[in-house]
Formats: structure tokens, sequence, C-alpha cells
């Protein structure tokens, strides 16, 4: 069914988590977890590091998908590449986008295909790229309860991420310190609440890949 970014739960100003794919300069699916923030019901805005993958795909295609998905099984292996026994995401996850030319889950909940309007440089680090929504897609599915193993995983995957850029970075310690407190309380409330479930099997490698890269320093 068709949708508008509202009926998804997105809101003006506010941060949406969501993985944004798009292909390779090989022509090969690439995805990755993304904040996404609608500026309207036709635009979407997205910070890029412009170190990413994502940054370089967007700017060399003009176009992306943003996908939504409550499987924290992809958002995790698309944050960790590694977690993926090829070291990617299986190129079978994909298909075609309908109007732009970049890649969409097949399983995901909802998918916003956009273009790439404008690409403004953010400091030295980030660019933003202000996106014009060309369709947007959902299924019909019933109504999830809430429990917090999903968002708490989510909050360990994002924290992960600065965890891994930042452990080598003497400057950046304390806050690596901060990051990994932050990631034992997720741990302790994904285990206390979803004991044996794909959120603790998550967290679990999650929490094996955080003490590596502890190890490695």
């Amino acid at each position: 069914m068709t949708a508008k970014l509202t009926d998804l739960g997105f809101s003006k100003g506010i941060i949406a988590e969501t993985i944004v794919s798009t292909y390779n300069t090989d022509g090969k699916p690439n995805a990755a977890p993304m904040g996404a923030i609608m500026e309207d019901e036709q635009h979407l805005i997205i910070n890029l590091f412009n170190s990413s993958s994502t940054c370089s795909n967007i700017k060399a295609n003009r176009c992306a998908v943003v996908n939504l998905t409550s499987n924290i099984e992809v958002f995790y292996k698309t944050a960790f590449k590694e977690a993926n026994p090829s070291g990617k995401p299986p190129e079978e996850w994909f298909e075609p986008a309908k109007t732009v030319n970049a890649p969409r889950l097949r399983f995901a909940d909802a998918s916003i295909d956009v273009s790439v309007n404008d690409m403004v440089p953010i400091g030295t680090e980030k660019t933003k790229a202000v996106c014009n929504v060309k369709l947007v897609q959902a299924t019909q599915n019933y109504p999830q309860v809430y429990c917090r193993a999903m968002s708490a995983t989510v909050e360990a995957i994002i924290h992960a991420t600065r965890v891994k850029a930042l452990i080598n970075e003497k400057k950046e310690q304390k806050h690596v310190s901060k990051l990994l407190e932050l990631i034992e309380n997720c741990s302790s409330v994904v285990n206390r609440v979803a004991p044996n479930s794909s959120y603790s099997m998550v967290m679990a490698d999650l929490m094996k890949k955080v003490d590596s890269w502890r190890n490695s320093k």
C-alpha cells in the first residue's frame, strides 16, 4: 500500500532510525543504519559521514531507499557487515526499487524511494543529503506489542558503531567509557526482558565484538 511519512511514524524534526540502501560503484547493494529526519511530507534529511560508502554512493547516484524494519537481525547485520558469513548482507535481501536506481530491502515493513536534491557539507566530517520523497510503500501488518528489548538493542548497536570508531583514539577514551557503560545497561535490559530471543542473541554477539575491540587496544 502507499502511505505518507506521517503514517509511518515520522514527525518533523525527529530523528528516525532507518536502514538506507544504495548501490556501490560495482553495482552491488549496500545498506547501513542511518538516522533520517522529516523536513515535511515530501522531504527527508540524512546526515552522512563523508567516509561512509553510503555517502559516496549517494553522491554518485543521487538517490537511495530509506527502509523501515522491526527485524533486529537486519539492523545489526547492516551496521556490522562482519556479522554476515560473507562479510556483507546477502544480495537476496535486496531487489531494485521502483522509481530510483537503488536497492530496497525485500522484507522491509516500509520503504521510501528518494532522490537527492542537494548535498550540503556539515563541517569537515559530514554531509547533509536533502532528499525528495518519490514513493512510499508499506506492508499491512498487524500491530506489534512493544518490548523494551527492541529499542535497547538498537541503542546498543548505535553506541557500538561509535565505540568501534573511537576506541583507539586517546582523546576519546572518556567518551568511549561512557558509551561502554550505556551498552552494558542496554545488555542488562535485553537479558532481563527478552532472554533466549533474537534480541539477546544479537546482543551476545555484539558484546563479543566489543570485548574484542577492548582486547585489541
